[in-house]
């Protein structure tokens, strides 16, 4: 089918607010809604969804964007994958942007947002979809995110896992719009890892996050992928933070490593063969899986917390380096050589120091 006839036959809203949103929503209750439009307009184009009427997000830019505050962060439900790459986010949720930076390729990343990544898969008594690649969900339910959800009824606030049926479904009530997620402050470290069916872009077969508070002394872990939930392992969390050196924020024991991804690899329960969402979840043996969330537990983990020792030795390395860059400087002043190379003081294309997202930012 021809994509300029796939939407001309239907009709197309672009709201310019939430307001504006909710709106189109109540004219057009079995609208499908459309943020980056990623997965929803290929299955559009492709004749596999035939919505009614489309409602298009893109235009509101009260949904994009990330809020920085004391207590919590604030994402935008059309904030991309590639805003939340940015530095500011990568300074305090390291683990989301590294999820971000796992799906798929750059040129998705700069349309898929948050929201659609989230609310991506099947509906309860609908088609399966691609559930399984809601990476991000993985690294929300380690945080303790909320979602914030808006009506015509109002607001509605719940944690992110309560988003989702057993089955996989998303729990949004009719007419309502997923705004934004608020996000804990945390006081710590992070990891995220993922193993997929082949290197680079490639749909999860396990996920694995874990945020250690450094405050609290507490760490909280979350393993998804393998099914469209993400799921709390607090057992391993609970074990883990009894083994962490938390004056130095580091692990002592090298040992703590593998018993922690054993710990995570033996509670691993993987639905059947074809699990909750149906077609949607690759088939792969249950030793496997098992191999491969050792291996995201264990390497997540180091992310997080590195060997005690570590952090130390990096230092070192980088004055090492410092030492070399200085030393080359020195060796050509004495030869009487030019101090800097013969190219432009920036790279074309290369973004100033400092630059990251604010209120209401973009991409």
């Amino acid at each position: 089918m021809d994509s300029g006839t796939a939407v001309a036959d239907r009709a197309v809203a672009f709201p310019g607010s939430v307001r504006e949103a909710l709106d189109a929503m109540t004219a057009c209750p079995q609208a499908t809604l459309v943020a980056g439009g990623t997965e929803v307009m290929t299955l559009v184009n492709s004749g596999a969804l035939r919505p009614s009427c489309l409602v298009v997000l893109d235009r509101i830019e009260e949904l994009r964007g990330v809020w920085f505050g004391d207590q919590e962060i604030v994402l935008g439900s059309a904030t991309t994958c590639a805003d939340l790459m940015q530095s500011d986010v990568r300074g305090v949720l390291p683990a989301l942007a590294q999820a971000a930076r796992s799906i798929a390729s750059p040129g998705v990343r700069s349309r898929a947002t948050l929201g659609g990544n989230l609310l991506s898969g099947k509906r309860p008594g609908g088609p399966a979809a691609a559930a399984p690649t809601r990476d991000l969900l993985t690294v929300l339910v380690a945080l303790n995110a909320v979602a914030v959800c808006r009506s015509e009824q109002g607001w509605r606030q719940l944690p992110v896992a309560e988003l989702y049926a057993r089955d996989g479904g998303v729990n949004l009530r009719p007419g309502e719009l997923l705004t934004a997620l608020r996000v804990p402050t945390c006081g710590g470290r992070q990891g995220f890892m993922k193993v997929g069916t082949r290197a680079g872009a490639a749909r999860s077969l396990v996920t694995f996050a874990l945020a250690a508070d450094l405050s609290a002394r507490t760490v909280t872990c979350a393993i998804g992928g393998f099914s469209p939930l993400a799921v709390r392992v607090d057992h391993a969390g609970q074990w883990l933070a009894e083994h962490v050196d938390w004056e130095n924020g580091a692990i002592p024991d090298p040992t703590t490593y593998p018993r922690f991804a054993r710990l995570i690899a033996e509670g691993l329960v993987v639905p059947g063969s074809a699990g909750p969402a149906g077609r949607t979840t690759v088939a792969v043996p249950q030793s496997y899986r098992e191999q491969a969330a050792e291996v995201c537990a264990r390497r997540a983990l180091v992310r997080a917390l590195p060997p005690a020792g570590w952090l130390e030795q990096v230092a070192q390395y980088q004055q090492r380096a410092e030492f070399v860059r200085n030393r080359a400087r020195v060796e050509r002043a004495e030869r009487g050589l030019p101090p800097e190379p013969p190219v432009p003081g920036q790279m074309p294309g290369a973004q100033p120091p400092g630059g990251g997202l604010s209120r209401g930012a973009g991409a």
